[in-house]
């Protein structure tokens, strides 16, 4: 198949990405404070939301729900290896984070964004749009966005993203079952987040730490 020359795509990175190496730092003290935050239920809205994957939610469109899936799929494929996405629920987690209050908008809407990104850059390389793209193309197109403008930065979020899903406590939407801790043999820390004590409230009740 004929393939044309992609253009970098200029794209303003909202503050809180523009820096990843400091996002990724900030990301990883947000780690160890939700590890912390002190029980194991699981969110019901988020495990649902993974049996459909393709159907749209108060988030995403149908097909940027399959964009992000296929891509999320990518960066940890299912290769019998360790638990897959799909184990993970890395999709219900992603919601988490899109749905969290501590987050900016702005940065929510970076990251969707780069959803329709992938399907334009698709249709410049493939002339298709990504959903329409097969598994090598996907894999290829992927890779490929390490050097475009847009991609290296967005990429690198949803890398971080990822591995979340499989370090976190299971309230957080993440982590289903406990599957990345078991297959790191990882043993949680007492006491576990409970409904009063996670995340998002220990950020109400602790204002400073995102300041």
């Amino acid at each position: 198949m004929a393939i044309k020359q992609s253009a970098n795509k200029e794209v303003k990175i909202p503050d809180t990405f523009a820096n990843i190496e400091k996002w990724e730092t900030n990301r990883r003290s947000f780690l160890r404070a939700a590890l912390v935050a002190g029980a194991a239920s699981q969110i019901a809205w988020f495990t649902s939301c993974s049996t459909q994957l393709e159907e749209a939610n108060e988030y995403l469109t149908a097909e940027q729900s399959t964009i992000l899936k296929s891509i999320q799929s990518i960066i940890w494929p299912d290769d019998g290896n360790g638990p897959s996405i799909d184990d993970l629920n890395t999709f219900g987690y992603t919601m988490w984070v899109f749905g969290n209050n501590y987050n900016q908008h702005e940065d929510r809407d970076y990251l969707i964004e780069g959803l329709d990104w992938a399907s334009q850059t698709s249709a410049e390389i493939y002339f298709k749009k990504y959903v329409d793209l097969n598994d090598d193309q996907r894999e290829a197109l992927v890779a490929k966005f390490v050097e475009m403008n847009w991609g290296k930065n967005w990429l690198s979020v949803m890398v971080t993203l990822v591995m979340e899903s499989a370090l976190l406590d299971p309230i957080y939407g993440g982590n289903k079952n406990e599957v990345g801790w078991n297959w790191l043999d990882h043993k949680a820390g007492i006491p576990r987040p409970t409904e009063k004590t996670r995340f998002e409230a220990f950020v109400a009740n602790h204002k400073s730490f995102t300041e």
